[in-house]
């Protein structure tokens, strides 16, 4: 933790953190807005979450030590208080743990695992009874034997249907960002130049430690790294996920959101033309199962031209179509 933090902006963090364990929907909206207000408070929220996540797997296990006094009796075995169902911890036991932490990461890291679908395949994972991740074809997760409340997606798709626990949100990492839910319905996609993310119900806040931005069911966002901005938009709730029920809905996105999609969904490589990739799609395609016989009669319904290669399938414009 950085020591040179303000003690103040210190213990406001803190408060936010362990005030949103049990926090409503105008807890968490106070909390985007004082994220807003400046950068050193996403920093000092991200720091405190940071090493309160560190800490809390090896709380059953800790057994701190008193220093032996002058008088030469034995160390004092005690406890760390509790306050509001979290642990508040003073600065030497906070370094003891850091310290503690460090030494046991190898073990911490041993309880992960990694999930890999095949171009095309779908799988459900459920961390618990109510808590239930569908993965599209061609995604990586990573889960955690010992947290449910934890999901990495390296790459791919997958749909999230999360049990609401004030307590402990879920946390999502999409390469280096973060999305943290409510209980609520929402999809996630992440490709090589983007991610997005659409909700169906309930709320989840994107990248709370540092840029926030809160989404509300009906709300997506696409985050390009390569433009250095996130764009919200609306979207239609019913056609968050579809893909898992064998349907791509699509109200003027971008073609090459398109290919990419079926891509997945069929499993197979598609790349679209540069003059077309940012043409609009208006539509619904209804997945049949056959995979490139099903690409090649969606082409005049796309407006393109297909190109087969050894890599997979181009879109390309259709003759006579606007370039």
């Amino acid at each position: 933790m950085d020591t040179e933090m303000p003690e103040p902006l210190r213990a406001l963090a803190i408060e936010w953190h362990i005030r949103l364990r049990h926090g409503g929907d105008a807890d968490w909206e106070a909390f985007a807005e004082w994220l807003g207000e400046d950068p050193a408070h996403a920093e000092a929220y991200d720091l405190i979450e940071q090493t309160d996540q560190a800490i809390e797997p090896l709380l059953p296990d800790l057994v701190f030590h008193e220093a032996a006094n002058d008088a030469g009796d034995p160390p004092q075995e005690y406890e760390p208080v509790r306050r509001s169902g979290r642990w508040l911890w003073g600065s030497g036991a906070l370094a003891a743990s850091i310290a503690l932490t460090i030494g046991l990461g190898p073990h911490l890291l041993s309880s992960r695992y990694e999930i890999l679908t095949g171009p095309g395949e779908h799988r459900t994972v459920m961390l618990d009874p109510t808590t239930k991740i569908m993965l599209n074809g061609s995604t990586r997760m990573t889960f955690d034997h010992d947290n449910p409340r934890f999901a990495a997606l390296a790459s791919g798709e997958a749909l999230f249907q999360i049990r609401h626990d004030s307590a402990r949100p879920f946390r999502l990492e999409v390469g280096d960002n973060r999305v943290e839910d409510v209980g609520t319905v929402f999809n996630v996609v992440h490709d090589a130049d983007e991610v997005r993310v659409a909700v169906a119900e309930g709320k989840v806040i994107y990248n709370p430690g540092r840029a926030p931005v809160a989404l509300d069911a009906g709300q997506a966002l696409v985050d390009r790294p390569s433009s250095g901005t996130v764009r919200v938009i609306r979207t239609a709730a019913e056609a968050v996920g579809t893909w898992e029920k064998g349907r791509l809905i699509y109200a003027g996105e971008p073609l090459s959101q398109v290919a990419s999609d079926l891509g997945r969904s069929l499993g197979i490589r598609i790349t679209v033309s540069p003059a077309i990739a940012g043409r609009s799609f208006f539509g619904t395609i209804v997945l049949d199962g056959t995979g490139a016989e099903q690409l090649q009669r969606l082409a005049p319904a796309l407006n393109v031209t297909l190109q087969s290669d050894a890599d997979g399938w181009t879109m390309k414009p259709a003759d006579g179509a606007v370039h």
